[in-house]
């Protein structure tokens, strides 16, 4: 990295401090945290994309070094100019432009979904299971949104995914980035691993952001149709409402 120049800090989540590492050869992302559940979110980003680093579908950023100490963790990234598709969608109006980003966007996630999955990533236990079995965790140990009532629903619903695909676990328009009118980066690849695809879908287009007209979440999720084999493309679009919810 040479010296560094200085320090600029992105709007950002709450689960890391990132930084941008300006240096007399480019720039660097930095994320750093602390705590338990944190530091083993930041752990698990590492490790999924050091292993989907071949994958080219994914536009996943390299990355370079990890390191622990007692009660940190750090993690060195590839920088990609760009702002995120929230905060592109926010200041654009033209229809059009709108449209195609939000079309590539779902372009690319069927590109990542259509990638083989690496060994490493993939787990002898559905998806959902150990999702619930998470869910359940999180709620004893740590604050969360959720509560013991709809747990128990969940827990009850017969949530069955016939082929469980790489996904990236949590694709929102604040992990897409964009640049001169093209996606370049997807970040944030903690949750990535071996699930149901239409998890990603529904947090891509959830109704929650009122960012998405009905025309642009339809455009989103035009090519998603034909890995479902859908007749009836609402049908779909009601799939990924559910999840989100």
């Amino acid at each position: 990295m040479k010296k560094i120049e200085k320090v600029t800090f992105p709007k950002q989540g709450c689960t890391s401090d990132v930084g941008i590492l300006h240096t007399a050869k480019g720039r660097y992302v930095l994320k750093g945290t602390k705590g338990g559940k944190y530091r083993k979110w930041l752990y698990k980003e590492y490790y999924v994309l050091k292993n989907i680093q071949a994958l080219a579908e994914c536009r996943s950023p390299i990355v370079y070094k990890f390191v622990q100490t007692a009660e940190e963790s750090w993690l060195l990234l590839e920088f990609f100019e760009g702002k995120t598709v929230r905060e592109y969608l926010e200041k654009e109006d033209n229809e059009e432009k709108r449209e195609h980003i939000v079309y590539e966007m779902g372009r690319l996630l069927a590109r990542i979904h259509d990638a083989k999955c690496p060994e490493q990533l993939v787990s002898k236990q559905l998806w959902i299971h150990r999702m619930l079995q998470e869910a359940e965790y999180n709620l004893i140990h740590y604050k969360v949104d959720g509560n013991q009532q709809l747990l128990k629903q969940l827990q009850k619903q017969n949530m069955i995914c016939k082929q469980e695909v790489l996904i990236h676990g949590d694709y929102t328009i604040d992990n897409v980035l964009v640049h001169d009118g093209r996606i370049t980066a997807v970040i944030d690849w903690s949750g990535g691993t071996c699930g149901d695809a239409r998890y990603d879908m529904a947090l891509a287009v959830r109704f929650e952001d009122g960012i998405f007209t009905d025309k642009e979440r339809t455009s989103f999720l035009r090519d998603m149709a034909s890995r479902f084999h859908s007749t009836n493309f609402v049908i779909l679009q009601k799939d990924c409402t559910s999840f989100s919810k």
